[in-house]
């Protein structure tokens, strides 16, 4: 009996080991699920890490993803070569409690209230926060909040604007719109309300998202209304009117500005299945099939559209860039916060929507999509969409290092499939277009050195005469001095 009872529990033994371990893994994966249900609900407001599949992209190394010059936030606190602009922090925390009137303790007790939950909108399991007490969170909070309302404001005392200027302008403007490098809008709302003039910081952002555009938002006195895209036109105003448009909240000032650029782009949610056959033409190409490129003149950024006429030409409108190295950092962190935060859709893999978050993306790739040699950047110079302090091989080597790691959104795979359509379809016309483009081009250089070669036989005809009347001139004169010499003698004898 002993000897059956051992075997029984044994064996209720080795049966149950599984189910205790099947109890303990679905509660571990109901757990799981709950914590990633919830970071998904609020992923638009989250500020995280830049995207690993990214860190390559747009020249190498850290110099879009580090700041130069401040920290903002807790990623990068602490940093031994941003130490200096702390002290300026403090300064701008005093200039701001005493311009709004109020005491540093009210100013630090609004932050206080919302630290919690702006220290929620970090990855929490971050080293840069694991170790940092709530105090001392709430305190860079309090500054760094400080310090960018000062730093917008632009009539801050004239110490502290010389010492967040001088030297360090560009570099402070790249750096507070990179994507480690964010506060919790909240945190700058419960800042901006208790000032008695609430610091403009739609129209700081509307002022540095014009840089995008070459010689669209400036007007002839300084910024003005009509120069604010509409988005945030429409946001600001009706903000402050206590209209409901203000809707959307930003996450950050990153989130801002990207915000500003797209924000007022037409509404599409129109779904496209399929893939487009061909990833490739570059602007010579498109030239060569008779698509011709044009800036586009609405007041949104990134926007992009094709469209053929009734007989053979197409037409490719794409923004002006303006493409330099501050325009470039924002650039690769736009991208990077949509591939953040955007993408979140119920859209089959095989399915394309236009409305999937990745505008940027799209016109970035796009642009990439253009560019296969230095010839087609300048194209898109001539054609006046590419402006940029770039020259034609640094301008190549960003984008095509930036649309290795770039997510295909929906505009772009639209675009290509539009481009990829007209070829289909106009196949012969576009055949013999190429041949009266090719035959045209090598008719034009044929023609430029037949130009040069009259051009230099002329002027060598025109030499030529020129020493032979020199030649005639000086024999006509040696001969005349001659005949008078001779008279001369005669004369005497």
């Amino acid at each position: 009996m002993d000897a059956a009872a051992s075997a029984d529990t044994r064996t209720v033994h080795i049966h149950n080991a599984p189910t205790e371990k099947v109890l303990a893994i679905s509660d571990k994966m109901a757990r799981t699920t709950e914590r990633l249900e919830a970071d998904f609900s609020n992923v638009e407001t989250k500020i995280l890490r830049f995207p690993r599949g990214l860190r390559a992209s747009g020249g190498g190394g850290d110099r879009y993803i580090v700041p130069s010059v401040v920290a903002i936030g807790p990623y990068h606190h602490g940093r031994q070569h941003l130490q200096k602009m702390e002290e300026v922090k403090l300064a701008a925390a005093y200039y701001f409690c005493r311009d709004s009137g109020q005491s540093p303790e009210h100013v630090y007790e609004k932050v206080l209230s919302v630290a919690g939950a702006a220290r929620g909108c970090y990855d929490t399991d971050d080293p840069s926060l694991t170790g940092l007490c709530d105090a001392d969170f709430a305190t860079m909070m309090f500054l760094d909040g400080c310090f960018l309302l000062e730093y917008m404001a632009r009539d801050t005392s004239p110490v502290l604007l010389n010492r967040m200027t001088q030297s360090t302008g560009p570099s402070i403007e790249k750096d507070i719109f990179l994507l480690e490098n964010q506060i919790p809008w909240l945190v700058l709302e419960a800042l901006m309300v208790t000032e008695f003039m609430p610091t403009d910081v739609h129209l700081f952002v509307d002022v540095m998202g014009a840089k995008f555009l070459p010689g669209r938002a400036k007007a002839k006195g300084g910024w003005c209304g009509r120069c604010i895209p509409a988005a945030l036109r429409r946001w600001t105003d009706e903000s402050r009117d206590g209209g409901s448009t203000g809707q959307y909240r930003p996450p950050h000032l990153l989130g801002l500005l990207r915000f500003a650029q797209v924000g007022s782009m037409p509404e599409n949610k129109v779904i496209i299945t399929g893939f487009p056959s061909s990833l490739s033409s570059s602007a010579v190409e498109l030239a060569q099939i008779g698509v011709r490129l044009r800036q586009s003149r609405e007041p949104w950024f990134g926007d992009m559209w094709f469209r053929r006429d009734l007989f053979l030409f197409g037409e490719l409108s794409l923004s002006p860039l303006f493409l330099n190295d501050v325009t470039a950092c924002w650039l690769v962190n736009m991208a990077a916060e949509e591939a953040n935060t955007s993408g979140a859709t119920r859209a089959s893999w095989w399915m394309v929507r236009l409305d999937d978050g990745f505008m940027v993306s799209s016109y970035l790739l796009v642009l990439a999509m253009l560019m296969d040699s230095d010839d087609d950047v300048q194209q898109l110079r001539a054609k006046r969409v590419l402006h940029s302090t770039f020259s034609n091989k640094q301008a190549l080597r960003f984008f095509k290092g930036l649309a290795q790691h770039l997510r295909f959104g929906g505009r772009y795979v639209t675009l290509l499939m539009e481009i990829d359509s007209y070829k289909r379809h106009r196949a012969v016309r576009i055949a013999i277009h190429k041949l009266f483009y090719n035959s045209f081009k090598a008719m034009t250089i044929a023609t430029l050195f037949s130009i040069v070669g009259v051009l230099v036989g002329i002027f060598k005809t025109l030499l030529d005469n020129k020493k032979h009347q020199q030649l005639t001139s000086s024999s006509s004169y040696y001969c005349y001095w001659s005949f008078t010499l001779r008279s001369i003698n005669i004369y005497i004898i």
